[in-house]
This record gives structure tokens, sequence and C-alpha cells, in this order.
């Protein structure tokens, strides 16, 4: 008899819980919808970036890494590592400083030249003006890989030499100049006064 006058309450929790799990599936299939299509907008966009013609673009998907390379006051090679960031009002190529470089970036080369390069790079670093070095690695696993590959061959050139850091190959390429973006801004100031006569 007991039992009878539970069996209303356990059918309308019964009906709650699978009302509930049914309610629970279709928000987690919306959901799972929903970031399909964003993936999806997402790669269409990436897609379209890298086949567009515009190689600017290709930059603003995947960036290759990049390492301007001079001589120091001293004579002395040193290098810093670049990426594209937004400087007051535009897009630029800015330094990426940490505890280990200088406030703008820079750090010795010497480690850096010593890698396994192929060809060697000791003749790419210049007196007075700065070298700009690009690199991806040259097993394309991922679609990123692909990018960034695809990104510096189409700003920066086709691959001139590999090297090698902890296991890994990369490919890379050399180039007086930085493609689309404005270099950073120590650098437009060393032009100036270069051209200026300073």
């Amino acid at each position: 008899m007991a039992a009878a006058q539970f069996a209303p309450i356990a059918a309308n929790i019964g009906e709650q819980v699978g009302g509930d799990a049914l309610e629970l599936t279709a928000g987690v299939e919306a959901s799972t919808h929903a970031q399909q299509s964003a993936e999806k907008k997402e790669e269409d966009a990436r897609q379209s970036a890298m086949t567009s013609g515009d190689t600017c673009n290709q930059l603003e998907v995947e960036v290759p890494d990049v390492i301007e390379l001079r001589r120091g006051a001293a004579g002395a090679p040193e290098y810093r590592e670049l990426e594209i960031g937004d400087s007051l009002d535009q897009r630029q190529w800015l330094p990426l400083a940490d505890s280990e470089t200088t406030p703008d970036g820079w750090r010795p080369a010497v480690n850096f030249l010593q890698m396994d390069f192929s060809p060697p790079l000791g003749a790419v670093v210049p007196e007075t003006a700065s070298t700009y070095l690009a690199y991806t690695p040259s097993k394309v696993i991922t679609a990123a890989d692909g990018d960034r590959l695809t990104a510096m061959s189409t700003n920066f050139g086709p691959p001139v030499g590999t090297f090698t850091w902890k296991g890994t190959y990369y490919h890379y390429v050399v180039t007086s100049t930085l493609p689309c973006f404005p270099p950073p801004p120590e650098r437009l100031a060393q032009d100036v006064r270069a051209r200026s006569g300073f």
C-alpha cells in the first residue's frame, strides 16, 4: 500500500528527470552545432584570407617566426624576435622583450649564429643596417604550419636554407626588408637619422 502511494510521485520524478535529460541533450546539441558553425566560419575566413591574393592578409592569419639581426654599437651580432602588433593607429612589426633582453628586445646572437644553419648565416649580419630572418618548421603537420610556410614564402621569399633547433628542422629565408607593415619604431628612428646625416 505504501508503494502505491508513492507511485505517482515516482512517476512525476521520472518524467521530470527524463524531461531534464531531453532538454540537456537538446542544449548540448545546440551548443555543439553553434560551436561547429563558429569553427566553420573561422575556417572559411582563414581560407579566404589565405587565398585572397593579398599576401598581407596571409600574415593576418599566420605569421612565421621573424628575427631581426644587426651589429650592436660594439660591432657584435645581436638579434631580437618580432611580431605583428598594433602601434598607435596602425599594424606594425614590434619587438618582443622579456627579462633576458634589453628593453627593446635585443640579445647577443652568439649562440644563435652557431646553430646548424645550412647555408651558414655568418655573412648575413650587415655592418650598418638590419637583416630579417623568417622561419617555419620544415615538417608541415597542421593547417597552421602550412599557412605559416605559405605566408613566409609569399611575403619574405622562398626558403633559402634550413637549420635545426632542439631536434626540429626549420626552413628559413633572409631579407633586408619587412613585408606589409612598418618596421619597429626604433628602426624608423635610426633610418631617419641615417638619411638626415646624424
